[in-house]
């Protein structure tokens, strides 16, 4: 099965752009549907793993509800620190939340089973998980024990060696690594917040974070948590994941206009089988995956 993973969309109100003003993340978003459309195959879904909203202000969510009917696989959401839960359920019809009001439920449409968490705090920008989230994940596990599972959750629940996102530290995921760990069916955990491609093993699980659709964060390691949050004009992207078929395979996808396609014949291949350094390159007319 192939899934599709857009995380940290940031769209904002008509006419605001984003990032201190440096972004069109709404542009950029509408970008990344256009190219998901265009993929053959194509995905059975796509997880849009929080942040879909700059501010969590309504006129954002009405216009990624907009955005969200040119894409042409089902879509399901998560919920991110930018993201107001007491907007969301309402604007984007999700799931009736649990009575602590944390937005999480399952998808069990697809070969797949998808859990989407909800690992935001009442403190912005912050990370957490309780017990009330937390039983509600072990009921869930429990019920299909043997099922390929692919959890997400907007804050990825590891360090990442990007101080100034690292700060809040992993402990607030402790008992969730646990939990996850005690069950071999999930086979991928999928997060965003971070805004660039990060893959880790925790708890036993290949846990992935897909780049934004905005901005990217600068990879800075420095190791220093009171650095500048530095941000860098990278292509927007998104992810692929193949699951249930095997190992789990993630393929990164670019947004934008690029140079043409060159195609490599099977000849030619053979030819570098052979140590051939001869190769017939024959190129395809410019491709711009966004025209």
């Amino acid at each position: 099965m192939l899934i599709a993973q857009i995380t940290d969309t940031h769209v904002s109100a008509p006419g605001v752009l984003t990032c201190g003003g440096a972004v069109d993340s709404t542009a950029r978003f509408a970008a990344a549907i256009q190219q998901l459309n265009s993929l053959t195959p194509r995905p059975a879904c796509v997880l849009i793993t929080g942040d879909l909203a700059d501010q969590g202000q309504p006129e954002e969510y009405e216009v990624f509800a907009e955005l969200l009917d040119h894409i042409e696989i089902p879509v399901h959401c998560a919920i991110g620190n930018h993201d107001d839960r007491r907007v969301i359920v309402n604007a984007l019809q999700l799931p009736a939340p649990l009575p602590g009001g944390w937005v999480q439920y399952c998808v069990d449409d697809y070969p797949v089973r998808l859990i989407l968490l909800d690992s935001t705090s009442n403190v912005h920008h912050m990370a957490e998980f309780c017990e009330e989230r937390l039983n509600w994940l072990r009921d869930r596990l429990a019920e299909q024990p043997d099922r390929p599972t692919v959890v997400a959750i907007h804050h990825p629940p590891f360090d990442t060696g990007i101080a100034f996102l690292d700060a809040l530290g992993p402990g607030w995921a402790a008992d969730l690594i646990a939990l996850l760990g005690e069950h071999d069916n999930v086979e991928l955990v999928v997060s965003g917040h971070v805004h660039r491609s990060i893959q880790t093993v925790v708890g036993g699980n290949l846990a992935n974070i897909c780049p934004s659709t905005a901005q990217q964060t600068t990879m800075d390691l420095a190791e220093n948590p009171s650095a500048d949050a530095l941000f860098v004009l990278e292509p927007p992207a998104f992810q692929v994941h193949r699951v249930g078929e095997g190992p789990v395979v993630t393929h990164t996808v670019p947004v934008g206009d690029y140079e043409g396609v060159i195609k490599v014949t099977p000849e030619a291949r053979a030819g570098w089988a052979d140590g051939d350094p001869r190769v017939l390159l024959a190129k395809r007319d410019h491709h711009s995956p966004s025209a």
